[in-house]
């Protein structure tokens, strides 16, 4: 009996040990959390936690009103100084402004997943002064983003540098808080004229921007599962179509579930196929034989303003607020095979404006309502 208990003993401090060297050789990383929610639906944290073994991203009401858009995620409590594992772990629980109504959630997260995208990374460019040119590097994830939707859905990315893909997608459920039960620094959520005051214009001394209530003025409010419909994927690629000479350098996709792609340094105009969630923006640079230099983007709206918005107001592109009533859009949802592959082709030939239109399984439709530009960067 005596040697039993030795055997099982020695087993025990085995596995302990090899438990041990496993978590000590877990590769760590440097990430924090962030935050998003729609510009049209105001989103308040009132508590949050992307929890690690070794670290805590923490968010608490100090974040403020969250409305950047869709996919547009911002820090939430500062940057991280260290590295560390990958987390497991979503806690959050927060406020719908326009439901009023409080949502909350834990939920287990995809850490094999995570740390698979972690180790992969990206390609992104840095500037070598030894060769005196741009040169590729790897680069890997920044950030844990998570994304507040109506109706309780909340959504989790891993975002770097113009790079994000979704990592999880998760049901809150709705809760009650009463300022009674609320920590003092929430209480003044519960006053009486605060959530009329928020979904009011900026120019009336509320939340809302400007141009997003007057389309809700307008239109109303998109419909609680648009977010969910976004989110589904088609197999697609983009071709661009450009005159001999010219030499692709960049390009930028955004879907409209919150992914982004940058790819650089690979000058074949044609993507592989992959699925993706349906695009909302493109843009692309590319030199010519006689050393100049092109840019171009492309946006899938009706929107008019909206390039001028995405450079000189909103510091980059964003999700469309009419983006689930375009022509692009209703197409892949309404008309095309969701089992057959997609080309959505932008001619850029020209070096002086781009044509777009799908092709699949023969057939081509050429997109109208997109708004696009090309000029020589000087």
């Amino acid at each position: 009996m005596k040697n039993i208990k030795i055997v099982t003993l020695f087993i025990f401090s085995v596995f302990s040990l090899l438990n041990c060297q496993n978590k000590k050789m877990e590769e760590k990383f440097n990430w924090s959390g962030g935050i998003c929610a729609p510009a049209e639906y105001q989103m308040q944290c009132y508590y949050g936690r992307i929890i690690a073994d070794d670290f805590e991203s923490s968010y608490s009401d100090i974040v403020g009103t969250v409305q950047g858009g869709w996919g547009n995620c911002s820090e939430a409590m500062g940057t991280s100084n260290g590295k560390y594992d990958v987390p497991h772990t979503l806690e959050f629980t927060w406020y719908s402004v326009v439901e009023d109504k409080f949502y909350a959630g834990h939920w287990d997260l995809d850490k094999e997943k995570m740390t698979k995208l972690f180790k992969e990374g990206y390609t992104s460019t840095k500037f070598d002064s030894d060769l005196n040119k741009v040169v590729p590097v790897k680069e890997t994830y920044d950030f844990i983003d998570v994304g507040l939707a109506p109706k309780g859905r909340l959504v989790v990315w891993m975002r770097g540098d113009a790079n994000a893909v979704e990592v999880g997608c998760f049901q809150g459920q709705e809760i009650k808080i009463t300022k009674e039960e609320a920590y003092e620094n929430f209480k003044y959520v519960f006053e009486p004229n605060y959530r009329t005051d928020i979904l009011k214009s900026q120019e009336d001394h509320g939340y809302t921007d400007p141009l997003v209530y007057a389309r809700i003025q307008e239109k109303g409010y998109p419909d609680f599962k648009i977010y969910d419909d976004y989110r589904e994927r088609f197999n697609w690629r983009l071709k661009l179509v450009m005159a001999t000479d010219n030499k692709l350098e960049v390009r930028r996709l955004e879907m409209c579930n919150g992914e982004k792609e940058v790819i650089f340094h690979n000058e074949d105009p044609v993507l592989s196929y992959k699925k993706r969630a349906i695009p909302y923006y493109f843009d692309f640079d590319w030199g010519t034989g006689n050393n100049e230099v092109y840019h171009s983007q492309v946006a899938f709206t009706e929107n008019q303003n909206y390039i001028r918005l995405a450079n000189k107001k909103y510091n980059g592109p964003f999700l469309p607020w009419d983006f689930y009533e375009t022509e692009l859009y209703k197409l892949f949802k309404e008309k095309l095979d969701r089992e057959a592959p997609i080309d959505i082709v932008v001619d850029v030939s020209s070096n002086k404006d781009a044509k777009i239109y799908v092709e699949q399984n023969g057939e081509k439709y050429n997109i109208t309502q997109v708004k696009s530009y090309v000029k020589q960067r000087k």
